[in-house]
């Protein structure tokens, strides 16, 4: 108990202190590319703008995976400038993070949406509604609404037809930024989702809309599990060469921001700025949703995987202790395999290649795969509680009329269980904490539930010191679960 309240105190510090100011950054100012030299520039890790910038010898990158954690980088004064779009963030986002606009370069790049090369017909037809659009003055009031505003997280999606049967358009976004694509309570929103909304309208077909972060909606659409990949996609011929571009439907400048050292922020205390934390963060249209959805889904994948992992394992290591030599070099290779490739690896392959024509939902695949790689290791942990058995007990148990079986679950059983009972709790936490990485492939979990908070409010830390107080309440008490099983089955 002292150790629990330890480690509530250190998470509750942690989360007084993201609540507390940030550090002094220096002045900045930027005119041209050049002033950009010696500067560590901050940048989304795949953007075309990480590749420009590495391309520079004069400038430091740093890569990063959303917004959020580059204002947080811009805060700190561990990068000194953000290179995006320009319409990267909306007016009263710059604002609120007390960020500028400090150059806007010269180029033009075009924005188009992805589809797959095979499926033509479909890019067609969007482009046939494009002009239509354009044409009829809807296009420029669709634009004007979203980006005619400091607040685009004020403006309302007008109601749009929704097409109940047929086949669905699937839309896979790697975006959460307003004006462009964000989400509002179960609602996807923004400019480019509107024009979605009303394509997919226009074709009589359903939609589907996922996140995933990075180059994983490029995945998503290149192993058919995705019809569309929005991300406000600069349009050029290398991208061109995999996928199928519809025309621009939009264009935006690079652009250089800077947090701005000149803005004042009114001093608060401590808890009055935890509270606004607090309310913003899971308050605020009803956020605090966002973190129950995760977690039922974490809990999902981790009661399943662990279930079906555990009867994998025993599966296992059966085949590893069979007199059948041919068993037991099926058994380790797999262990072998499962315990040699990266569980992120794994988990992607099993989703994009593997089990991607199966119809399986990401849910059920991530279950599979953690059960796979749950049972390589487990199965050992088992092998080795029960060699850690003496073969007398196995004579005992035979000579006291015992059939083998019964031996084995009477008399070998127990004692193995108990004996491996502090590496399993240890690998079905890990298990437990590992599916933080589903989010790779398009689960709304615990931990991209924070991410979607984070990428509305951009607050780098509150959401996620929130989840790792969740996630260690429900570790510690799986622990104390598991140690009770075995207390009950062995008193």
């Amino acid at each position: 108990m002292n150790k629990l309240r330890l480690c509530f105190s250190t998470l509750l510090v942690l989360l007084l202190a993201s609540c507390a100011g940030n550090q002094a950054v220096k002045k900045i100012e930027i005119n041209s590319e050049t002033d950009v030299s010696g500067l560590t520039v901050a940048v989304q890790a795949g953007s075309i703008y990480d590749f420009q910038i590495s391309n520079r010898t004069d400038v430091k990158v740093a890569r990063y995976n959303n917004p959020p954690d580059i204002v947080a980088a811009l805060r700190s004064g561990q990068a000194d400038v953000y290179k995006d779009d320009e319409i990267a963030m909306s007016p009263g986002d710059l604002r609120r993070n007390h960020l500028r606009l400090a150059y806007l370069c010269d180029e033009i790049y075009e924005v188009g949406y992805a589809f797959r090369k095979e499926d033509v017909a479909t890019v067609n037809q969007f482009n046939t509604f494009l002009d239509e659009i354009k044409s009829n003055g809807t296009y420029d009031d669709i634009r004007s609404r979203w980006y005619d505003t400091d607040e685009p997280d004020t403006v309302s999606l007008p109601k749009i037809e929704k097409v109940a049967q047929g086949k669905p358009l699937r839309i896979v976004t790697s975006l959460v930024m307003a004006p462009l694509s964000f989400k509002k309570g179960d609602t996807w929103t923004g400019f480019e989702m509107e024009l979605l909304y009303r394509f997919a309208a226009y074709a009589k077909r359903p939609i589907e809309v996922s996140y995933l972060e990075g180059s994983s909606g490029s995945a998503a659409l290149l192993s058919g599990m995705a019809d569309v990949w929005s991300s406000c996609l600069f349009i050029t011929p290398e991208r061109a060469e995999k996928v199928l571009f519809s025309n621009p439907y939009n264009e935006c400048h690079p652009a250089y921001f800077i947090y701005d050292t000149e803005a004042t922020t009114a001093s608060v205390g401590m808890w009055e700025s935890l509270k606004e934390s607090f309310q913003k963060n899971l308050i605020d249209e009803d956020r605090w949703k966002f973190l129950v959805d995760g977690l039922w889904e974490t809990l999902i994948i981790s009661v399943f995987s662990l279930l079906l992992g555990t009867l994998l394992a025993a599966l296992v290591c059966w085949m590893r202790m069979s007199r059948y030599r041919w068993l037991n070099k099926i058994a380790a290779t797999y262990i072998d395999i499962l315990r040699g490739v990266p569980l992120l690896v794994i988990l992607m392959l099993m989703f994009y290649v593997v089990l991607a024509g199966t119809g399986m939902s990401a849910t059920l695949v991530a279950i599979v795969s953690f059960a796979l790689v749950f049972a390589a290791y487990v199965s050992e942990m088992f092998r080795s509680a029960i060699n850690g058995v003496s073969k007398g007990q196995s004579e005992a148990g035979v000579a006291l009329g015992f059939t083998p079986l019964q031996t084995f679950i009477y008399v070998i059983l127990p004692q193995a269980a108990k004996a491996v009972m502090p590496v399993y709790k240890g690998e079905a936490v890990s298990l437990f904490k590992n599916t933080s990485i589903v989010g790779y492939i398009a689960i709304q979990d615990l931990t991209k539930a924070s991410d979607l908070i984070r990428s509305r409010t951009f607050d780098a830390f509150f959401p996620l010191i929130v989840i790792s107080i969740i996630y260690f309440v429900l570790a510690w008490l799986l622990g104390k679960l598991l140690e009770q099983t075995v207390k009950s089955k062995n008193p």
